[in-house]
């Protein structure tokens, strides 16, 4: 069984992470294994009709060429870690690597399940016979948690350079009098939408600031109601990410360390 670790992993990797020599390998490893698993049900299934005996042939033929001890020294990785790569790039919208479904075929059918044989020892032979890969499959996990591990310093960084983080969402700018717009904005803030602070990390920014960019009423409904964002002591924007696409930023913030009720008042938390 993969670890969660492992599997977490394994599910964040996209088809753009392969090479194509190793999508290709992916392709012959996925067609070896479906063509062993038909023949193998074939067997299960049809061992006791009047061609059992071409059955048992086949059997052994089939055992003289084992499909995933042969994925697995091919590929160079256990055959759960394959299946991992095969059922996550499976599930990418753009896939390149295909699951083809068997169709059924009747079990005194002789030259239909010859011809499958025929397929699974071809299929076989041209995993056994592939050329080693330019790039083995234990680098490309590497190489993603090498990226990870720079993408995660990123983030660190940008929250060490912060003065104040917030979760902000973005609220109509008439709901501030004359007075307080003038207190809490530019006076060159063109916008019709500005931010409300809701809680966050470090120092607490105003309850009401300017967006970091122009937002029309007609963006509004396709953009992001809540932000994440990120300022400076001088309470400019450093950056600013949706909070649907702010998951890895929250994991490393933990609990916030204050919040603003609904009427605007600070808490701080312990």
């Amino acid at each position: 069984m993969l670890s969660i670790a492992v599997f977490t992993l394994l599910a964040s990797l996209t088809a753009e992470d392969f090479t194509p020599q190793q999508l290709s390998l992916l392709q012959v490893a996925v067609n070896t294994e479906r063509l062993n698993q038909q023949l193998t049900d074939g067997y299960v299934n049809c061992q006791q009709s009047a061609s059992a005996l071409q059955w048992e042939h086949l059997h052994q033929e089939l055992e003289t060429f084992p499909a995933l001890s042969m994925i697995e020294q091919t590929l160079g990785i256990p055959i759960e870690s394959y299946r991992g790569f095969v059922y996550t790039i499976a599930l990418q919208p753009s896939r390149n690597v295909s699951i083809w479904q068997s169709r059924e075929l009747a079990c005194d059918d002789q030259d239909a399940w010859e011809q499958v044989f025929r397929d699974y020892r071809e299929a076989y032979f041209a995993l056994e016979l592939s050329s080693p890969l330019e790039q083995s499959f234990a680098d490309t996990l590497a190489l993603r948690v090498q990226g990870q591990d720079l993408q995660r310093q990123r983030y660190q960084l940008l929250i060490e350079n912060s003065n104040s983080i917030a979760i902000a969402s973005v609220v109509a700018k008439s709901q501030l009098t004359a007075i307080e717009q003038a207190n809490y904005l530019h006076l060159d803030y063109q916008s019709d939408y500005i931010f409300r602070s809701q809680k966050g990390w470090k120092h607490y920014p105003p309850l009401f600031l300017g967006m970091h960019r122009y937002l029309s009423a007609a963006e509004l409904a396709d953009d992001s109601q809540q932000w994440l964002i990120f300022l400076d002591h001088q309470q400019h924007f450093i950056s600013a990410v949706p909070l649907t696409e702010a998951r890895s930023y929250l994991e490393l913030l933990g609990p916030e360390h204050w919040s603003f009720d609904r009427h605007g008042n600070l808490t701080r938390n312990p």
